[in-house]
């Protein structure tokens, strides 16, 4: 009986075998030219977040790239293509391309835009204004090498900054914003998963000072899990100091206050902080997350 039941499994495995050579996946994919620029394209102007802002439809070259039936909706204070986390990016010729955004059937933005090879972010923030564009160094972990873990994980995700502030709309902000971080909550024993204590309250620089339109570029900053046998995330709040080193007074619809936020990181994600908005009246100045992967 042992040896019929053993010849069964030998049976079924040389069919299991069998079923994955018959059954091959293949991804409809097209290969892209190395002579190609890749982007993402994103809307920051200091401007209410309301359906009549949204850009109903994206064409570039006369071609439609993005609409509700397709990538998205461009809206206020987000990005195209949808699910640009997962690493998505249009494709374009290398130079100047045409780019027609609509509201309904009117042209709300008609800008020659020229684009270089490689991946990129372009963000319109003026409606009136050629874009910004920053470098996007996708594949985000290429050259990383894991030093340090955190129960078998590596224990780190990347953030930039993006200063888009308006003092006022049409004014961008003159000086300099340096952002700043600290982390929440507490310091776990790496091999009990116990507390040990609490996160201390120190803040560190993120980057260097960046004027308008400026980046700080990505950077890998180290967290500490705050659950045991997990994926891994932890609390960070964030804060901006001015070019004189006082911390960026904002108005708040009613009265200034001191610009404070904060977001749950997770380990091995990468995140864009556009700071967009105005400084000195409504729609204010806050972040927005974009999460590149």
């Amino acid at each position: 009986m042992k040896k019929i039941f053993l010849s069964i499994l030998a049976i079924a495995a040389v069919i299991s075998l069998s079923s994955c050579e018959k059954h091959k996946m293949h991804f409809d994919v097209t290969e892209l030219p190395d002579d190609i620029a890749e982007f993402q394209l994103h809307y920051m102007e200091a401007i209410n977040n309301v359906a009549a802002n949204n850009f109903d439809s994206t064409f570039v070259n006369g071609q439609l790239y993005s609409n509700a039936g397709g990538s998205g909706i461009l809206y206020p204070y987000n990005g195209i293509p949808s699910g640009g986390a997962g690493g998505r990016f249009f494709a374009a010729k290398v130079g100047s391309n045409h780019f027609q955004l609509y509201r309904g059937a009117d042209i709300a933005y008609d800008m020659n835009v020229t684009l270089k090879k490689g991946k990129q972010n372009v963000i319109i923030y003026d409606l009136t204004q050629e874009p910004i564009i920053i470098d996007n160094p996708a594949p985000y972990w290429a050259d990383r090498q894991i030093t340090g873990s955190n129960w078998n994980t590596d224990q780190v995700f990347q953030v930039q900054f993006v200063n888009l502030l308006f003092s006022r709309p049409g004014t961008p902000y003159a000086g300099t914003l340096q952002y700043q971080y600290k982390r929440a909550g507490n310091i776990l024993d790496p091999i009990t998963g116990e507390v040990i204590g609490p996160e201390p309250e120190e803040w560190y620089n993120m980057g260097e000072p960046v004027a308008f339109g400026e980046t700080t570029g990505f950077q890998i900053l180290e967290m500490h899990k705050q659950t045991f046998n997990s994926s891994g995330s932890q609390r960070f709040d964030y804060r901006i100091l001015t070019e004189t080193g006082e911390e960026l007074m904002k108005w708040n619809g009613s009265k200034y206050v001191k610009y404070t936020d904060y977001w749950t990181a997770y380990i091995g994600r990468v995140y864009t902080h556009f700071f967009r908005g105005n400084l000195d009246t409504s729609p204010v100045c806050n972040v927005s997350q974009w999460a590149n992967m």
